[in-house]
């Protein structure tokens, strides 16, 4: 080694040692103290009220909330299926008949049974697509296969507030990935532009997401204007159809049934919590591609099969719901009259088309909190609440999840309590309160 190398060597030597000596580490847990958002802040106080409420006694519009009878809006199951009390009665006889244990063992290996199959059937022919796959739980399920469909090679381009789960599975990509504007077809086809110019270099393809039904917001996807971009770029579409299949469409096959573009659909995401009020979901699309998925959904294959009892609770509701098809046109009945009701005493709730209703309401922080205290305490009406990070700040949006149990009486209480809050608001009467004031 010769001078000028030892020399090099004792300035790398000095410098990791000053760098070693000088640098300050920051514990992980005090790092995560330092970045609290505010509701992470207020965590204590709103815990087992705003947060973590505890709903108690059966499945109903009227519940019990801290000892209290309260008109319930915050129930995902649209149809009622789950409070019907000879669905339930099916519920229990199937579990005293094969309990939760049942089939043991993932599907590849031991858990794979003619029920599971029989009902991916039934989904294929509802959904009118080639085959479907049952799965786990929605979101474990749904990032997964964003996982598996793309490779390093791929660009997936999403919509600004598709769920967490899409947004997870694109966090797994190891490939490039581009955000457009929601439900915006020019912001779309900018990042379609981009999108082809890198695959055309990769020579992978591109995968395109949205909802049939946002469900912080309410609004339909734009599917037949995406649909439409077809003719000019070459992408497959992945639709999250969570909140909208079961309930939209002539026989609850979705969204794209409701829009009248089910078969251009590429890939077909339902599930069953929703409409169904159950557990579990399913993927639908072509024969090929749902093969493939059997075999390559991390979270499928790693995990133990859907349990027979819910595969059977969701092939009853099938059944029951072809029998019962004024169900759906009972729930939008209800849905329309609560949003016109919103929409002419001046409420916003946005661009909501579907059966998730929000209502906005500009407040602070604090603000937001009293005015649920007192919709909760005064008026017994529980509704989920969603407070900045989840909506921009100084906005409270109430979100109402119409079911066919809501009676007109229900929804004209409501509406009238809704209009005795907003005044308090304005009034001021929210700026300080018992639990909550923007001093603390």
């Amino acid at each position: 080694m010769d001078r000028s190398d030892k020399t090099a060597l004792l300035a790398v030597i000095f410098i990791r040692i000053f760098a070693l000596l000088t640098a300050t580490t920051l514990d992980l847990f005090e790092h995560i103290r330092a970045t609290e958002e505010p509701v992470a802040k207020l965590a204590r106080q709103l815990h087992g009220y705003f947060t973590y409420p505890k709903l108690e006694g059966p499945l109903g519009t009227r519940m019990k909330f801290r000892g209290r009878e309260v008109l319930n809006w915050n129930i995902s199951d649209h149809l009622g299926l789950g409070m019907n009390a000879d669905i339930k009665a099916i519920d229990v006889a199937n579990t005293d008949k094969w309990s939760l244990s049942y089939p043991v063992g993932n599907r590849v290996m031991s858990g794979q049974t003619s029920v599971h199959e029989k009902l991916e059937s039934e989904l294929a022919e509802l959904t009118n697509k080639e085959d479907a796959v049952v799965l786990n739980y929605g979101y474990q399920s749904f990032m997964s296969i964003i996982d598996a469909l793309c490779g390093r090679n791929d660009v997936i381009i999403y919509d600004a507030l598709i769920h967490a789960c899409l947004l997870d599975g694109i966090r797994l990509h190891m490939g490039r990935h581009y955000v457009y504007q929601h439900n915006n077809l020019e912001s779309l086809e900018k990042q379609l532009v981009k999108a082809t110019t890198v695959v055309n270099e990769t020579g992978g393809g591109i995968l395109v997401l949205t909802h049939g039904v946002f469900s912080p917001t309410g609004e339909y996807g734009k599917l037949k204007e995406i649909l439409a971009l077809k003719a000019s770029y070459e992408f497959r579409l992945l639709v999250n159809d969570a909140d909208g299949f079961g309930v939209e469409g002539k026989t609850g096959a979705g969204t794209g049934e409701q829009l009248e573009v089910n078969d251009a659909i590429d890939i077909y995401l339902g599930s069953f919590s929703k409409a169904y009020g159950c557990i579990g979901a399913f993927v639908a699309g072509p024969e090929y591609i749902m093969n493939y998925l059997r075999y390559h959904t991390r979270s499928q294959i790693h995990s133990k099969a859907l349990p027979i009892v819910y595969v059977i609770s969701v092939l009853e509701r099938i059944e029951y719901l072809k029998k019962h098809t004024k169900l759906r046109q009972e729930l939008k009945k209800k849905v329309r009259y609560l949003r016109n009701e919103l929409i002419k005493h001046d409420f916003d709730t946005g661009n909501s088309e579907a059966t998730v209703i929000p209502v906005y309401l500009p407040c602070t922080l604090y603000q937001a909190l009293n005015l649920i205290i007192d919709l909760r305490e005064n008026y017994n009406i529980f509704c989920p609440i969603l407070v900045y990070p989840f909506v921009q700040k100084d906005v409270l949006q109430l979100r109402f999840l119409p079911t066919v149990a809501h009676t007109k009486e229900d929804i004209d209480y409501t509406v009238k309590a809704l209009i005795n809050v907003r005044t308090n608001l304005q009034e001021g009467r929210y700026n300080a309160g018992d639990m909550f004031s923007e001093t603390e």
